[in-house]
């Protein structure tokens, strides 16, 4: 089992779900993502959270990290 961690920094722009998108899509079955944003715009949060349910993972409930950055913790089910 792996571990990915994915931290993105200021604004979230359409260009970037593209990104993020191709970097979810190499976790494999049984490992961890975590996904660190910088802004706290629950809109993203809840684009991104529904990509990782797309892709087949388990999304943990989403907490506020240190200095108001939001974690999105993930576990990949199926490959």
């Amino acid at each position: 089992m792996s571990e990915y961690k994915m931290s993105i920094k200021g604004k979230i722009t359409l260009e970037d779900y593209s990104s993020i998108y191709d970097y979810i899509s190499i976790v494999n079955k049984n490992d961890k993502l975590t996904i660190v944003v910088d802004s706290n715009e629950d809109k993203n949060v809840e684009i991104i959270c529904n990509m990782l349910k797309n892709k087949y993972f388990t999304v943990n409930p989403n907490k506020t990290c240190n200095s108001g950055k939001y974690c999105i913790k993930a576990f990949k089910n199926v490959d």
